[in-house]
């Protein structure tokens, strides 16, 4: 049962988990090398003894010049089996860093909405640099130095023991205070340093945020307000490395101040059983020289913990991310190479984003030939962004609620479903790269049109992108700050249809430009696109009185549904709407 509980323990620690599990050859020959070292660590000092009882005795220069031999013979071994145990554990605690990086990366990228509505992106940052940062340096240089010391308290002690069982006494007295120290203080250095990473997360929530909405800060004249504001974090932070600092700083010293303590005891001690002729001067020298070893692992032994315990902090930060679950995910056997026609149909869909909220859907039957052109129109609030972001799955699916081609949506694969899908969020973002780089965004995966001139024309943004200085080759500042919010929407809207989809889904995301510049987009889509099915969400109804269909959402519920002359003899909502937004168009 003991072994079973190590066992256990073992296998739960950061050491095993980042480093050994993967890199079990590496840390072998790491550990065989460092035994190696410490191993020979133990001549010198017996070499020194040796030639000090031949000067005491005699002078004898032939054993002189073989000892000489034989220290530096040591000296270079153990320069030879150094380098290797620090290629194999530093070496390959940056490999861990590399592993354990594009692990949290990649399972950022599988989780949903929710998630990130949980954890700010500031926090995110801060656990995927400063948190993976420690933990390395734990898996690293806390598990060398902490191997180390270990090896050293095994080795050193027996040849103490061995070159005099009296005197090893004395210099031993304070050793067990050591271990009571270290299982007092690692408690304390775990919570401080878990508060020190979580205020660095505050921090960087902060300036991230004052980053991202710089304009909005300047334009409200708040500079100096938030720069309070993060001055106050930043004294927090201080204290908080302060309160840390006070542990962490004592463990060093408290260590070294008991091997010392020891020394003292060893000369006085030492230099009477000298005169008394129970040992050698040489003995006395070497003795002193293995005490002194002794430093080390003591010194050792607390940066090993400091390091092991801020490791452990961060682990649990970043074990809080890994282990939270995506609320959609692809079934073992879903659809991989399916190619939608594009019918869609909804089946009595109810959704509401928590438990505890209102339904934003309610009982939704809509079934939508492939093919057609649907319009999805009606107040803000009324579900219609909600209903358009299920089809890439952006929110979780019941089963047997929506289909594709008659196919569960559930049952396909969803990364080949978001292969085919153009979806166009509200929320428009485009990466800090070139206004190619925009344009083309998922093309390596999707196999669709390369032609950023082409993509340009459809979405009207052409003749603007080639004014700019290097037209296409134009690096865009963070989200497109440099552009304005119709441009962004354009070029949105064209790396989506980038994809060559099958079912074209623009959500609102025409709001920016004016009415005459929707209808060309909206047009040329249609044109390039004539067999595809596309949904477009909008409240400007003058642009979609054409399409086939136009379905009325108000509450969470489909209340009309028709082509726009049937919904006009309706005389409901839809006409209410569509008046409204004549009558200010020309007024405007």
């Amino acid at each position: 049962m003991g072994f079973k509980k190590v066992r256990e323990f073992w296998e739960k620690s950061i050491v095993y988990r980042v480093f050994v599990k993967k890199y079990k050859r590496y840390f072998i020959i790491g550990t065989l090398s460092l035994i190696a070292v410490d191993i020979i660590n133990i001549f010198p000092p017996l070499i020194i003894k040796r030639a000090i009882d031949v000067f005491s005795n005699e002078v004898n220069l032939p054993k002189i010049a073989v000892l000489s031999g034989l220290f530096i013979l040591v000296s270079f071994l153990q320069g030879v089996c150094r380098y290797l145990w620090r290629i194999h554990f530093i070496g390959t605690s940056f490999r861990c860093d590399y592993d354990l990086r594009m692990a949290f990366f990649g399972h950022i990228e599988t989780l949903s909405r929710k998630f990130f509505q949980k954890y700010k992106t500031g926090d995110l940052m801060s656990r995927a640099t400063n948190d993976i940062g420690a933990v390395r340096m734990a898996v690293g240089p806390g598990l060398l130095i902490g191997l180390d010391a270990i090896f050293y308290f095994f080795v050193v002690p027996p040849i103490i023991i061995y070159l005099s069982p009296k005197l090893s006494l004395y210099t031993f007295l304070l050793m067990p205070l050591t271990p009571y120290i270290a299982y007092k203080i690692k408690d304390v250095i775990d919570k401080r340093f878990r508060d020190v990473q979580e205020q660095f997360s505050r921090i960087s929530e902060k300036v991230q945020e004052n980053t991202s909405g710089i304009r909005i800060v300047k334009s409200f004249n708040m500079s100096r307000q938030e720069e309070r504001l993060l001055r106050d974090l930043c004294k927090d932070f201080m204290k908080k490395n302060l309160k840390l600092a006070i542990p962490q700083s004592l463990l060093g010293p408290v260590f070294e101040y008991i091997t010392y303590m020891g020394i003292i005891l060893l000369l006085f001690m030492g230099g009477k059983m000298v005169l008394e002729g129970a040992i050698t001067l040489g003995t006395l020298v070497a003795f002193q020289r293995y005490i002194s070893m002794m430093v080390w692992p003591m010194t050792a032994i607390g940066w090993c913990l400091s390091l092991l315990q801020r490791g452990n902090a961060s682990m649990k930060r970043i074990d809080e991310v890994m282990d939270e679950r995506s609320e959609i995910v692809s079934k073992v056997d879903t659809a991989r190479q399916f190619v939608p026609r594009g019918e869609i149909e909804f089946r009595d869909i109810n959704f509401r984003y928590d438990n505890q909220a209102e339904w934003v859907l309610k009982g939704i039957n809509l079934k939508i030939p492939a093919g057609q052109r649907v319009a999805i129109v009606g107040p803000i609030g009324s579900g219609k962004s909600t209903l358009a972001s299920m089809l890439p799955r952006m929110i979780p699916v019941s089963d047997r609620s929506l289909f594709i081609d008659g196919l569960d949506i559930n049952t396909i694969d969803i990364r080949n479903l978001r292969k085919h899908i153009g979806y166009v969020p509200q929320d428009t973002f485009l990466f800090s790269e070139k206004i190619t780089d925009n344009l083309l965004f998922g093309v390596e995966t999707s196999g669709g049109s390369n032609n950023a001139g082409e993509l340009a024309r459809m979405a009207a943004i052409e003749s603007e992108i080639q004014e700019l200085p290097y037209q296409y080759e134009s690096y865009l500042g963070e989200r497109g700050i440099n552009l304005s919010g119709g441009q962004k929407q354009r070029i949105t809207i064209a790396r989506a249809l980038a994809i060559n989809p099958n079912i074209i889904i623009l959500d609102d995301c025409l709001s920016a430009v004016d009415a005459r510049v929707e209808e060309n987009i909206i047009k040329n889509i249609l044109k390039n696109y004539p067999d595809r099915t596309l949904l477009v969400v909008t409240h400007r109804l003058p642009a979609v009185r054409d399409f086939d269909m136009i379905v009325v959402m108000d509450d969470g519920m489909i209340v009309e549904k028709g082509t726009h002359e049937q919904l006009i003899k309706i005389n409901g909502l839809y006409t209410s709407l569509y008046t409204k937004e004549a009558l200010e168009e020309k007024l405007n």
